[in-house]
């Protein structure tokens, strides 16, 4: 267990696994941890990182563990491997077995080789088997291997019960873990203002990204996801680092760090590469902003964030119709979707162990019971729709983009002509895209920006920049 996430007790995860264990009914809850995934050949493995759901119901980060949480309050039975003496002189001895224990709150261990007679113990009991759906191919193919299944039969089999329970469990953070993405902010900060302070014509973009993971790194913690940085910001997961930094571009810079416990970070920032906004870029940013402080003022408890996605999206039409790009009334080419030119994204997602919280789960974690998503281009792209609640963290991440190809199908399908007006677009066919991005925690009565204040306003983010 890391220092920073010392907070994180025993009692926590046994006080976690007991309420799960309650809420699923009755079986036997398997936890598979994660194996080291070979990057090339097997001895050149990925850096490793633990599954999120096991994290949060046993807070342990080795590989090779898996735990079964039996209906009984505090039954619970820690599988590891034994470390051999290859282990100890190629990679150091790894936390002894009952340290580990200890600090999951367990007080059964047994050989990871015995996991599979536990539960055709089970099995032969007919007690349930509640796991939920893996998402890495090696977790996969050892259920199917635990339970005596074809691995085609595995997905058939998660458990509806306990993905709604972790869902409901872990989509509201406590007053630690706000504290620890508190934490992941600290970091992103220092990440954001570096590249800020590094970005210029002449360099490039992988020159911006190495310093934005050095301040990460210089602190101890890894990346939450592969940072966006670059100059096409039009594309909106761009993740090549190729291209030259040149005068009059803008340059988005998407990323965040992520604790040693685990839990993430999630910022974007645009700003222009020369140090001063353009008056078309401060047209286009400035409008950005008001959608997303216009998002973040009606969060509160209760509202759908479908229906804050959308005010965000009204303001944007309101703002393009000003700037002469559209026409029309706002709300009505919100409705028919013409606004989703600019923004084809959807306004946020959920955040904590995960950048995209729980995603593995699927739509269970942003859509209430018996919502779909919508059809509509763009809106169908919502990743976030459920009624808020107090605890809650999530994104706030309007974003205009300039997308050649797109403005030119729906220019030749004639889409939408009653709200955009093709011809005004030609000056910014070059303009990229500019994204705004906080993590925001819902409160009793309202929002809370979480970090320390990353530079957000144009005239923040030109003096972070620090160019006369």
């Amino acid at each position: 267990m890391s220092e920073q996430n010392a907070a994180f007790t025993a009692e926590v995860y046994c006080e976690r696994r007991n309420r799960i264990r309650e809420a699923a009914g009755g079986g036997i809850i398997l936890w598979l941890g994660h194996m080291m995934q070979p990057r090339n050949y097997t001895d050149n493995a990925y850096a490793f990182r633990q599954n999120s759901n096991f994290l949060y119901y046993i807070g342990l980060a080795e590989p090779d563990l898996a735990v079964l949480s039996y209906p009984e309050k505090d039954n619970d039975v820690l599988f590891s491997r034994p470390t051999t003496m290859d282990d100890i002189i190629w990679s150091g001895a790894s936390e002894e077995r009952m340290k580990m224990a200890r600090q999951a709150g367990i007080e059964t261990i047994e050989d990871i080789s015995r996991l599979g007679v536990y539960l055709t113990k089970a099995q032969s009991q007919r007690l349930t088997i509640h796991y939920l759906p893996p998402y890495q191919a090696t977790s996969l193919f050892r259920i199917a291997e635990l339970l005596v299944i074809e691995p085609s039969e595995v997905t058939a089999g998660v458990s509806q019960k306990l993905k709604e329970e972790v869902a409901r469990q872990r989509n509201i953070k406590s007053d630690l873990e706000i504290r620890e993405i508190e934490n992941a902010l600290r970091v992103t900060d220092h990440m954001h203002r570096r590249a800020m302070a590094v970005a210029r014509p002449g360099i490039y973009e992988y020159e911006v990204a190495g310093e934005v993971q050095a301040a990460a790194l210089r602190d101890n913690h890894q990346m939450a996801f592969p940072p966006i940085v670059t100059v096409r910001g039009q594309v909106l997961h761009n993740h090549s680092y190729d291209n030259l930094l040149q005068d009059g571009q803008l340059m988005i810079n998407d990323s965040g760090a992520e604790t040693p416990g685990g839990y993430a970070a999630d910022i974007t920032r645009t700003f222009p590469v020369n140090g001063r906004f353009s008056p078309m870029q401060k047209d286009i940013y400035e409008t950005v902003l008001a959608m997303q402080l216009g998002a973040i003022d009606i969060i509160k408890p209760g509202i759908p964030y479908r229906d804050v996605h959308l005010h965000a999206c009204r303001i944007l039409a309101k703002r393009m119709v000003a700037l002469g790009l559209m026409k029309g009334d706002p709300a009505a080419a919100v409705e028919a979707g013409a606004h989703a030119l600019f923004f084809p994204h959807g306004l946020g997602h959920m955040l904590g162990l995960d950048v995209h919280d729980m995603e593995d789960l699927g739509d269970i974690v942003g859509y209430p019971k018996g919502e779909s998503r919508s059809s509509q281009f763009g809106l169908r792209f919502l990743r976030m729709s459920r009624p808020l609640e107090t605890g809650f963290v999530l994104t706030v991440e309007p974003g205009i983009y300039f997308i050649p190809a797109l403005i030119d199908k729906w220019g030749q399908e004639k889409l939408h002509t009653d709200f955009i007006v093709y011809e005004k677009l030609a000056p910014y066919r070059n303009f990229g895209g500019c994204r705004i991005e906080d993590d925001v925690l819902v409160t009793a009565t309202g929002a809370k920006v979480l970090g320390p204040g990353i530079p957000k306003t144009v005239a923040e983010v030109e003096a972070a920049m620090g160019r006369k």
